[in-house]
């Protein structure tokens, strides 16, 4: 003989199933939510560590050199802004060739400018540097920091690059 069940036994069963189906419901309503939160904080974003197109290779003159800014876009996960991570002094030499060097001074980190026609200077200990980077006056403890350069499609491209300053061996950071 079967045994009966009482009302309140099968209410019980119905409420615990329709409590598992509003439970289950409600979790698959909250993965699209979460999804759209933390896709931008999970997506690959853009390194400044890639080559930056700095302007075009017939815009440089032999001997001359040319500063550029170095800046990149930067995603921090809904906001997209451009940064200037530095910039570069780029000489394009009689043969052709293309150098890239920092404008961070390798003695105090201070900006290095074009001091003549033919050497760069530093404005806060009065270092001097030869169009090739070389130091030739002043207490830098190193020549200029050279930068990866390369020309693609007829652009000048730089790699961005941060050294140790004060210390006699370039060590990127």
């Amino acid at each position: 003989m079967a045994t009966a069940t009482t009302p309140s036994d099968r209410r019980g069963v119905l409420k615990l199933l329709a409590g598992f189906l509003g439970a289950g419901m409600a979790a698959l309503a909250t993965v699209p939510v979460v999804g759209s939160v933390l896709t931008p904080l999970l997506r690959k974003t853009p390194s400044a560590g890639g080559f930056i197109d700095v302007l075009a290779e017939k815009e440089l003159v032999a001997d001359v050199p040319h500063r550029v800014e170095l800046s990149s876009t930067q995603i921090d996960a809904w906001n997209t802004s451009t940064a200037v991570l530095g910039a570069a002094w780029v000489l394009k030499k009689k043969d052709g060739s293309l150098t890239a060097l920092s404008t961070v001074c390798p003695h105090s980190g201070c900006s290095i400018s074009q001091k003549t026609k033919d050497t760069y200077g530093c404005p806060c200990h009065a270092s001097t540097f030869s169009l090739d980077g070389t130091a030739t006056e002043g207490p830098s403890p190193r020549p200029m920091d050279p930068l990866t350069v390369q020309v693609k499609d007829g652009r000048v491209l730089v790699k961005h690059a941060r050294f140790r300053i004060g210390t006699k061996e370039r060590e990127e950071i």
